[in-house]
C-alpha cells in the first residue's frame, strides 16, 4: 500500500500513534500539541516542519518572513491548546550552495518571532539536504484551568472562529500568480500568508478561564480542521454559511480575480486562526475575552448530536467544497 492511498490522517492510524496507551495526565497524537505533566501546570509540546516546495518556494517567500512564520505556526499550536509558548529549538536542513545571507535573514526572522510571541530560540541543529527544511520544537505552558483539547465539544455547544479564514489562501494564490501586491488589500492579503499572527491572546485566554471546550487552529482548512475536532469529540456540526465572516479585503480581490471568496474561507489553509466550542451560555464572556484580546470572533454553527458535518445557508443545504482543505498524502481512487 502506497501512503497517497491512505492519507495523511490514514498514516497515523496504521503506525498506531493514536491507539498507544500513555500515563495519567499524558496526551499524545491527535491535538495540536502534546501534554506532559510537570510542577505547576503542564508541559505543552509541539513540533512541525516546512519543507521547501511544499510548505514555501523561495522565489515567494523572503527568508526573513519563512522564520518568523514557523514560529508562528508553532505558537499557534500552543495558543489551540489555551496555552502560551515557553522556548523553542530550530533544525535547519539546506544545500551547501544556499547563500549564508538568505541564512542569516532566516535567523532574523526567528528572533522577530522569538520577541514577538514571547518564545525564545534554545537551541537547535543543521544537516545537509538537497532542499531546505526548518524544523521548529516549541515548549510551552497550558492555561490555569488546563489543556483544552479537541476532544471536549458536545452537543448543543456553539461553534466559533477568530478572525477572517481564507486570507492567507487568496495571498498565497496571488504570490503564486504573480499578481501585482502593491495596492493596499493585495498587500494585506499577501502579508497574511507571510506572517500569520497566532492568537496568542485569545488562546491564552480561553485556556485561563477554562471557556472552551474544544479548541483548534485553523492551518489546513477550517472545514478540515473542523472535522478533527468533530472526529475526536463523536459528534457532528453544521456551519452557517451567512454567518461565515470574509473581510473586505478578501471579497474585492476575490471579486477582481472572478475568486468564489466562500471555498477559500471553508478550505483555505494557513490562517492560524482558532476554531473552538462552547456551550451557549458563555457567549457573553467569550466575546468579552475575545475584545480584551484584541481579537475579533464569530459564531459559525453549532455543535449536532450525529456524527455528520453539514454546511447550510439560512437553513438551506449547501454542497461542501471539493476539497475541504490541505493533505500532504491526499487519497486517490
Amino acid at each position: 500500500m502506497m501512503l497517497r492511498e491512505l492519507g495523511e490522517f490514514g498514516l497515523l492510524e496504521a503506525l498506531g500513534l493514536f491507539d498507544r496507551p500513555h500515563p495519567p495526565g499524558w496526551v499524545g497524537p491527535g491535538d495540536d500539541a502534546a501534554v506532559v505533566p510537570a510542577p505547576g501546570r503542564p508541559l505543552l509540546i509541539t513540533t512541525d516542519q516546512l519543507v521547501e516546495n511544499v510548505h514555501f518556494r523561495r522565489r515567494t517567500t523572503g527568508a526573513r518572513d519563512l522564520g518568523y512564520k514557523c514560529l508562528a505556526a508553532n505558537a499557534s499550536d500552543v495558543a489551540a491548546m489555551g496555552g502560551r509558548p515557553l522556548a523553542c529549538t530550530v533544525c535547519l536542513a539546506a544545500p551547501g550552495d544556499l547563500p549564508l545571507d538568505w541564512i542569516e535573514d532566516l535567523y532574523a526572522g526567528f528572533e522577530e518571532g522569538s520577541a514577538a510571541f514571547g518564545c525564545p530560540v534554545i537551541g537547535g541543529d543543521t544537516s545537509s539536504a538537497p532542499l531546505v527544511v526548518v524544523s521548529v520544537a516549541l515548549l510551552g505552558l497550558a492555561g490555569a484551568a488546563g489543556p483544552v483539547l479537541r476532544s471536549g465539544a458536545r452537543p448543543g455547544d456553539d461553534l466559533y472562529v477568530s478572525g477572517t479564514p481564507g486570507e492567507s489562501a487568496l495571498g498565497l494564490r496571488l504570490l503564486e500568480a504573480g499578481e501585482d501586491t502593491g495596492d493596499r488589500a493585495r498587500s494585506t492579503l499577501a502579508q497574511r500568508h507571510r506572517r500569520p499572527e497566532p492568537r496568542l491572546a485569545l488562546g491564552a485566554a480561553l485556556g485561563d478561564a477554562g471557556l472552551a471546550t474544544a479548541l483548534i487552529d485553523v492551518s489546513d482548512g477550517l472545514l478540515q480542521d473542523l472535522g478533527h475536532v468533530l472526529r475526536a469529540s463523536g459528534v457532528g456540526a453544521e456551519v452557517w454559511a451567512e454567518r461565515l465572516p470574509v473581510s473586505p479585503d478578501l471579497a474585492g480581490v476575490a471579486a477582481a480575480l472572478g475568486v468564489e471568496p466562500l471555498p477559500l474561507v471553508l478550505a483555505g489553509g494557513e490562517d492560524y486562526e482558532l476554531l473552538f466550542t462552547a456551550p451557549p451560555p458563555r457567549r457573553a464572556r467569550i466575546f468579552e475575552a475575545a475584545r480584551e484580546a484584541g481579537t475579533r470572533v464569530r459564531r459559525i454553527g453549532r455543535v449536532g448530536t450525529t456524527q455528520e458535518l453539514s454546511l447550510t445557508r439560512r437553513g438551506a443545504p449547501l454542497a461542501m467544497p471539493g476539497a475541504l482543505g490541505f493533505d500532504h498524502f491526499p487519497r486517490r481512487g
